[in-house]
């Protein structure tokens, strides 16, 4: 292991046939004390108080992967409840409107129902249904418009 920090040159640091850069040597360093410090809290006893830290980490990564996975489950059966639900009303709405069939023959006619009755004026078509109640009014006993009463 060696390098020239002295002349600002970085040269490879060789490990195991592996290269290495003095700062990816220092993260192996590191990531070695790491595993060395795990594999002895794992040896000794869970109460062991060097071993807090590394317990309590434990601890957090496992609630955030339970939590993980929980809220993983809580959306797949919310989904698929909001799946059924959707269905289900899909369902109603489709027992509910008529199918293309039914709707076929009960379709109104709507030519026939905006259809004006002759080719006159709006004017002619009001003075003939006044004369139309006029003779329905007349035609009627007691109907008559004479002031006096019955003697």
């Amino acid at each position: 292991m060696g390098g020239a920090e002295d002349f600002g040159i970085a040269f490879l640091v060789t490990a195991d046939d592996i290269a290495y850069t003095p700062r990816e040597m220092e993260t192996v360093r590191q990531l070695e004390a790491w595993w060395n410090y795990a594999s002895r809290c794992v040896q000794l006893p869970a109460d062991a108080p060097v071993c807090d830290f590394f317990w309590n980490a434990i601890a957090i990564i496992v609630a955030g992967v339970f939590a993980l996975v929980a809220l993983y489950m809580i959306r797949r059966m919310v989904r698929n409840f909001l799946a059924v639900r959707a269905e289900n009303a899909r369902i109603v709405e489709r027992a509910r409107v008529a199918d293309a069939d039914t709707m076929a023959r009960h379709k109104a006619d709507i030519a026939k129902q905006y259809a004006i009755e002759g080719e006159g004026s709006v004017g002619e078509r009001i003075r003939r249904s006044l004369d139309e109640r006029k003779t329905e009014e007349w035609g009627r006993p007691g109907a008559s418009r004479d002031s006096s009463g019955p003697d």
